[in-house]
């Protein structure tokens, strides 16, 4: 899982956030992190065989308007277009109807699969530094449950 987190980082991010800090992350971090912060949520994970290739995060909500947030979703880019996104927010999201989440403004690959999901942007904004850049995030919610087509 630390694995997919970093390189997905690496293969989304890529001219967004910059190639230091993207260049920089190391999956032994990123293990270190998600064994501290995985009893908090949730974890979904995506096989192809044997190996992880994507994995979705959700838990309580970080922010007062929301039950739940969608923490991440991340999948290899050998995953991409497969419908393993789509699997994975469904069984993470299954049964909750009030979910918030955060997602970089200057990703519009993300945005386009949360809006058919159901998210809708709520007009809510911050910034985010990283590595010296800042970055936009817009916070999404779906307050109906997931769609019934997906």
């Amino acid at each position: 899982m630390a694995f997919v987190h970093v390189q997905a980082w690496k293969d989304a991010y890529r001219g967004l956030v910059p190639d230091a800090v993207l260049d920089g992350r190391s999956v032994e971090r990123s293990k270190e992190m998600w064994e501290r912060d995985i009893p908090h949520g949730g974890v979904w994970v995506g096989l192809s065989g044997d190996e992880v290739v994507g994995f979705a995060c959700v838990g309580p909500s970080r922010e007062p308007d929301a039950e739940h947030e969608l923490y991440a979703i991340y999948v290899l880019a050998s995953a991409y277009n497969t419908g393993l996104g789509f699997a994975l927010a469904s069984a993470a999201l299954a049964g909750k109807t009030d979910v918030g989440l955060w997602v970089f403004e200057d990703n519009p690959r993300a945005r386009r699969f949360y809006e058919r999901f159901g998210f809708h942007t709520t007009g809510q904004a911050k910034t985010e530094t990283i590595g010296g850049t800042t970055l936009n995030e817009l916070r999404y919610r779906l307050t109906t449950g997931l769609p019934s087509h997906q």
